[in-house]
């Protein structure tokens, strides 16, 4: 038996492949859209890619499975009540896969979603589960949250997940191995650790989900200070059910002119500017939202959700066109009429209108607030757990977010905001929100709490 583990960073998603060398048959589990690692591991190796098996219908990233089963004719299974609509063979509790020799048996966890399947790979002599595939029920340290389907499903979901922990999971053996769904980061649980795996003991031991002494206290402790889920993951269920298009049938897009920006623009497009926070405070397109290119930079795009809209990108250089695009594709934007092509020179060089945004040290920010305090509101745009942990004394905290979708009423009332982070990627990104919708008084702080707590200024 072999398994690999294909880790997606900023999104934080983990797929495997579980493969049978003597037979030379190989499965997928929740392939991520562009799918070549997972051919090109089993082209190197020899293996034919037979099943791919979903855990659930993903709100996060764009499934790859209708993309890798076109590229290998392998079969897709997943669970019965997920209503997938593309070709697939549903599954019930306890129904086997094979791959080769390899026998995986369908293990319903219900909870972060209705229809959530595991899969146990079972022992050829025993049938005891020895790894548990365990999507987004499980994850080192934390359970997958029961929040994603909108407040009308959450009382059942959470009876579901209460159910699956304590009847279910709780029924495995101790020395499983557990190969999570997602690492550090992702927001489909709030604090995931960053191990690779995990076991069924060590997650009876320490998860405090596994600790509660009554279903209220459970419900307590999976709730509290459960992040807003990025703004994207409706249109990711929907996309995921019946079956994203196919890459080669999406346009590639390519370089546009400044003319040609602005045109888009003036359309109802979006333009994403894709360099660092700083580059984009010293010169912007006018009405361009601020997110990087990097680790965040996918899911803080579907914050924007823009999937009613073209999209243009002003990049840190032409060569990292590709890079971007599967990005947005990997959280199925797909309407990506290319990049300004020689980035914010071409803007600069066409005598079109620039914009820019404040930024205020965090040293200068002190002395702001020690000499000026009313003139000034103080925008902590992280998590509520994050904001509480520590912030400058007088923020107000209001999630990026919730800035994003447009759910805060700020009024500055002729003061200027400055807006702070954990390290100024979020705020640049709500920054540029607020300034896109017609707010001036607005500043950033580059470095963010970090920065602030670096130069030891007080903290409240």
């Amino acid at each position: 038996m072999i398994i690999e583990r294909f880790y997606t960073p900023g999104l934080a998603q983990v797929a495997y492949g579980v493969a049978d060398p003597a037979s030379g048959r190989a499965a997928i589990i929740d392939p991520r859209r562009d799918v070549d690692d997972y051919l090109a591991w089993a082209a190197s190796n020899g293996y034919e890619i037979v099943a791919i098996l979903e855990t659930h219908v993903h709100a996060d990233f764009v499934s790859g499975s209708r993309e890798l089963a076109e590229a290998t004719g392998a079969t897709v299974y997943a669970g019965r009540l997920g209503g997938t609509e593309f070709p697939h063979v549903p599954l019930d509790d306890g129904d086997i896969v094979r791959v080769g020799a390899l026998r995986m048996r369908a293990f319903w966890t219900p909870g972060h979603t209705p229809e959530h399947v595991s899969y146990l790979l079972l022992d050829p002599a025993s049938d005891t589960p020895v790894v548990m595939f365990s999507g987004d029920i499980l994850f080192a340290g934390e359970i997958g949250r029961p929040d994603l389907l909108g407040e009308e499903k959450l009382g059942g979901l959470v009876d579901q997940l209460y159910q699956t922990v304590t009847e279910r999971l709780a029924a495995l053996p101790d020395e499983a191995v557990v190969y999570p769904g997602h690492g550090a980061g992702s927001p489909c649980g709030k604090r995931i650790g960053d191990a690779a795996q995990t076991t069924i003991g060590q997650e009876k031991r320490f998860n405090y989900a596994f600790q509660a002494k009554s279903k209220e206290a459970f419900v307590r402790a999976v709730m509290e200070g459960m992040p807003q889920p990025p703004a994207y993951y409706p249109t990711m269920k929907r996309v995921n059910k019946v079956g994203p298009a196919l890459l080669r049938d999406l346009p590639r897009g390519g370089s546009l002119s400044p003319d040609e920006l602005a045109a888009l623009q003036a359309g109802g497009g979006l333009v994403i500017d894709a360099r660092d926070a700083a580059e984009f405070a010293a010169a912007h397109v006018p009405g361009s939202v601020s997110v990087g290119l990097g680790s965040n930079f996918a899911i803080w795009a579907g914050w924007l959700a823009p999937y009613e809209r073209q999209v243009a990108l002003v990049l840190p250089d032409d060569g990292r066109y590709d890079e971007a695009l599967r990005e947005l594709r990997r959280i199925g934007v797909d309407a990506v009429a290319g990049f300004l092509g020689g980035g914010i020179e071409a803007w600069l060089a066409s005598g079109r209108p620039i914009g820019s945004l404040g930024e205020i040290s965090v040293e200068e920010l002190a002395r702001w607030i020690g000499q000026n305090s009313d003139g000034l509101r103080v925008i902590d745009v992280r998590d509520a757990a994050e904001w509480a942990a520590g912030h400058v004394a007088g923020a107000a905290n209001v999630a990026a977010g919730s800035i994003v979708r447009g759910d805060a009423n700020l009024e500055l009332n002729g003061k200027t905001a400055a807006v702070i982070c954990g390290t100024g990627y979020r705020s640049a990104v709500a920054a540029s929100v607020l300034q896109q919708r017609g707010m001036e008084r607005i500043a950033t702080v580059p470095g963010g709490m970090s920065a602030w707590v670096e130069a030891g200024l007080p903290t409240a």
